[in-house]
């Protein structure tokens, strides 16, 4: 199968109705337009030389013309290989060299890289977009063919090198038809969409376009800005990364979001501090997914369904998830209901590993297919179909998973461990704080303490204050030895903390 035959379908099922439109401009397409631009534009990749399973760069900012793009190079049998236009020279060349990019396909205003002449697509929605060779003849690995790829996506790298995660076809299907289970996304929804193309075109983009919706691509992410699409544009459902709540649960009292069915929170962990600001102030809950680019969306919370708000839900029809100790035992779920929860007056001797938690593991149709380099097959680093995702957590009784934090952000001091997501979130509780970062700092006696940066609201903030409300609801080890007050808190182009 090809991912551009949904789009196919829709387009002969809803050919007049708009696909896209871009807030700003107020140009829009529909979906029989959608279906010709990326008709128009594999042919003219086909016509220039691009085989089935060539890896082609897409390098272009969120605009109108990214989508017919996508769908153009899938359309050409090209696997996709998005370059985030906010990406600098050096590691636009480490995603070059590490995939073997065989061609690129650029927007008008991208600086052309190293590589053969190039060839300008003449007309329609991505006139003066430029392709070109860069290494034609390179070769993937011989397993890479047989595996139907779609795209190569790259992990966020918050501690690591990212590591190019190849995807299938019918694994991106099969992603979609899985989150589309819980979420039923129809013709009648609206989205208001403000996160970057390259790290979420695969399953959110594709589920919406599968569906017949409507997607309102708003280029402004500032907090007002969004608020005021919102009650503009009057979008059903709001797609979003925590920073965006929170940042807009900030802005204090608004008018009711009373468009919207769907809030859905991804990218990285969301704080229940933010969740109940913005529940508050806007008069919706904020859902949340547990999204992994080698899985998809295995778990998901729509806040609807009386699961605690802080878990990210339970599996979706289509996954398995469950949690493993470091022995490789299958854990059963937290012996109580409410054992997954954070207790804001918990004793200071309580325990540090509550029952139940190990590492979080997915199987399911839509887990990814290899890593691209150093190449390995899924089958060579799953364990039973298992993939073993590197962060902790455990499942409740009711079945929802909790997150608790990364296994390689795990910090030690004296010999005792926390996570800093729980540190964070008792900072983050604390009048005066719209964000924060808990990091070790090297110790030659305790091998490390914890220390955090802050970002403060208008309000302000007084540290010692601070101090003491960590030292109340904290193990002493768990209290951030220095707070210092920063403009922002580094992070990912995804929105996650960078670690």
């Amino acid at each position: 199968m090809n991912l551009v035959e949904l789009l196919y379908t829709s387009a002969e099922r809803h050919s007049p109705r708009r696909a896209l439109t871009d807030v700003r401009s107020g140009r829009s397409l529909s979906y029989g337009q959608l279906a010709r631009e990326a008709q128009r534009l594999g042919a003219f990749l086909k016509t220039h030389g691009v085989e089935p399973g060539q890896r082609i760069g897409l390098l272009a900012p969120n605009d109108l013309a990214y989508v017919p793009a996508a769908f153009g190079l899938l359309a050409s049998g090209a696997c996709l290989v998005p370059l985030a236009s906010n990406l600098t020279p050096t590691e636009t060349a480490e995603i070059v060299r590490d995939v073997q990019l065989n061609g690129c396909l650029a927007w008008p205003k991208a600086d052309v890289l190293a590589g053969a002449r190039s060839a300008d697509v003449q007309g329609g929605e991505c006139d003066g977009f430029r392709f070109q060779w860069l290494d034609r003849e390179a070769e993937a690995p011989a397993e890479f063919y047989s595996l139907n790829p779609a795209f190569i996506r790259f992990t966020s790298g918050t501690t690591a090198r990212s590591k190019g995660v190849v995807l299938s076809h019918e694994a991106t299907a099969a992603r979609v038809e899985a989150a589309d289970r819980v979420l039923a996304f129809s013709e009648e929804d609206r989205i208001l969409w403000v996160l970057p193309l390259a790290y979420h075109f695969a399953v959110t983009i594709v589920a919406y376009v599968r569906a017949g919706t409507h997607i309102l691509m708003c280029p402004e992410t500032l907090p007002r800005a969004m608020v005021d699409a919102v009650h503009r544009l009057k979008p059903s459902v709001l797609y979003a990364a925590p920073l965006h709540f929170e940042r807009m649960a900030n802005l204090g009292p608004s008018q009711p979001f009373a468009s919207i069915r769907v809030t859905l929170s991804t990218a990285a962990p969301i704080s229940p501090a933010v969740m109940d600001r913005f529940a508050a102030v806007y008069g919706v809950p904020v859902g949340q997914a547990y999204g992994i680019i080698e899985a998809g969306l295995p778990c998901i919370n729509l806040g609807t369904e009386g699961l605690p708000a802080t878990s990210v839900g339970r599996p979706v029809p289509g996954y398995e998830v469950a949690v493993f100790s470091d022995e490789g035992k299958r854990l059963p779920t937290a012996a109580r209901s409410d054992a997954a929860e954070r207790c804001a007056d918990a004793p200071e001797g309580r325990a540090d590993s509550p029952e139940g938690m190990g590492e979080i593991a997915v199987r399911g149709d839509g887990l990814f297919s290899a890593y691209y380099s150093p190449w390995q097959v899924r089958e060579q680093i799953t364990r039973d179909g298992w993939f073993m995702t590197g962060d902790l957590g455990l499942m409740d009784q009711a079945g929802a998973l909790h997150l608790k934090g990364r296994k390689k952000t795990v910090m030690f001091v004296a010999g005792l461990k926390f996570f800093p997501e729980e540190v964070e979130d008792c900072i983050n509780q604390f009048g005066g704080i719209k964000e924060s970062r808990v990091f070790g700092r090297p110790h030659a006696r305790v091998g490390e303490v914890p220390c955090a940066e802050v970002v403060l609201d208008a309000r302000g903030c007084d540290l010692d204050a601070l101090k003491a409300h960590c030292a109340r609801v904290l193990s002493p080890y768990k209290v951030p030895l220095e707070f210092t007050v920063v403009d922002a808190v580094p992070r990912t182009p995804s929105g996650k903390i960078r670690r």
